[in-house]
């Protein structure tokens, strides 16, 4: 696959609903996804002033579990800014996928992690409306970052890019004081806005789609990420026939359609589903 069509494929990502899987060996931990995460006033202050229903996606929905729990286990009530870092490092999706093409994931985590147990650190406030009488009110709560990015791009929902650019552009956050030293935050930014920004395409040539009837949903994700090779990934969408695609993409951009059958069969067989035939 040539850069170009690299990028596309990672705009597809904010654009049609695609996403990539890259779980590296070092980062893959298991957090129980929380059941509930507070709404988000803000969304709906978003929404009254530009006049648009703003939201977000279902992938940001799942990593803000992730990032309560993770919070959770840290002793933090309340999720910012580094708890849900850590759940995207942990998922591995979009925007990871392109960020770890300019740093090794694995030393960003240790240096979140590092800042989170050093002693000077504070976990973040709740905020104001979710504190009664001296009582913090939804446990679980995470702060969703992005919503300024998203609404000044003018986009009607909230991604994990959009998140990701504030992180970063908020210096003194906890993800850009350890991306800041193991990367060149304006190179990360330009790259992110680059493949948001590349013109959308259908499936690839080496693409394959799922059985009939089947979806890509959680538990089978999980299945195919689990059954990658070690350097690398897959990427996924609706293809014309409203069927389900995948191929699984090395850190060199190439695809193998062999290769993708037998990791999706893998998985399939896992949780006891049809399998491709052949």
């Amino acid at each position: 696959m040539s850069a170009g069509s690299w990028r596309t494929t990672l705009s597809m990502a904010t654009r049609r609903g695609i996403r990539f899987s890259r779980r590296p060996r070092e980062i893959q931990r298991q957090y129980k996804v929380a059941a509930h995460v507070t709404a988000v006033p803000i969304m709906w202050l978003m929404s009254q002033a530009s006049g648009r229903e703003v939201s977000l996606t279902p992938h940001y929905h799942e990593i803000r579990g992730r990032a309560a729990e993770i919070a959770r286990a840290q002793g933090s009530p309340v999720g910012g800014a580094e708890h849900l870092f850590l759940g995207m490092l942990h998922d591995g999706g979009w925007p990871v996928t392109l960020i770890s093409a300019h740093v090794d994931l694995a030393k960003v985590e240790a240096a979140v992690l590092a800042m989170i147990n050093d002693p000077g650190y504070s976990p973040p406030p709740p905020p104001r409306t979710l504190v009664r009488n001296g009582t913090l009110l939804g446990n679980g709560y995470v702060r969703p970052w992005g919503a300024e990015v998203a609404f000044d791009i003018g986009d009607s929902y909230l991604g994990l890019e959009h998140a990701f650019l504030a992180m970063i552009r908020m210096r003194e956050s906890i993800p850009a004081r350890a991306l800041a030293a193991l990367a060149d935050l304006d190179g990360l930014e330009a790259a992110i806005i680059e493949a948001k920004n590349a013109p959308p395409s259908g499936p690839p040539d080496d693409a394959v789609f799922l059985p009939e009837g089947q979806e890509l949903d959680g538990p089978l994700r999980r299945a195919v990420a689990d059954a990658l090779p070690d350097g690398t990934t897959f990427a996924f969408n609706i293809g014309p026939d409203e069927r389900t695609w995948i191929h699984v993409i090395d850190l060199g951009g190439t695809s193998d359609p062999a290769l993708t059958r037998q990791v999706l069969n893998t998985a399939l067989a896992s949780l006891n589903r049809p399998m491709l035939d052949g």
